[in-house]
């Protein structure tokens, strides 16, 4: 596995938290969300740092491929590598769709099952 594959899914992972994962945990736990308020603020700049991280990740794996089918000496990106990047570029997607697209209509929902 490559290191570039691990960086962007732990940027994706990072991104996704800061948008509503860690935040809503962090309420249901009870305990206040003053110290890591500023992650809200950044989210992003998370998301795009995540997006260049998730990019290179593809770029460099596809030149492995593509090197690799020339000349064979070298080793082909593995299954998990490319299932991390595909799951890391999913939950970017996700982030990036979450407040325009999903927020709206999961809350529509939440208020129409209340009446």
């Amino acid at each position: 596995m490559s290191w570039t594959a691990l960086t962007a899914a732990a940027s994706a992972v990072l991104a996704w938290a800061a948008c509503c994962i860690l935040p809503m945990s962090l309420a249901l736990a009870g305990l206040g969300l003053g110290g890591l308020g500023w992650i809200a603020g950044q989210r992003a700049w998370l998301t795009l740092l995540a997006l260049g991280a998730i990019g290179a990740g593809w770029a460099l794996t596809w030149r492995r491929a593509r090197r690799c089918r020339i000349d064979n000496a070298c080793v082909a990106p593995s299954r998990l590598e490319m299932g991390l990047l595909g799951a890391a570029t999913l939950l970017v997607v996700l982030a990036m769709l979450w407040q325009p697209i999903i927020e709206p209509w999961a809350l529509g929902l939440i208020r129409s099952a209340r009446r």
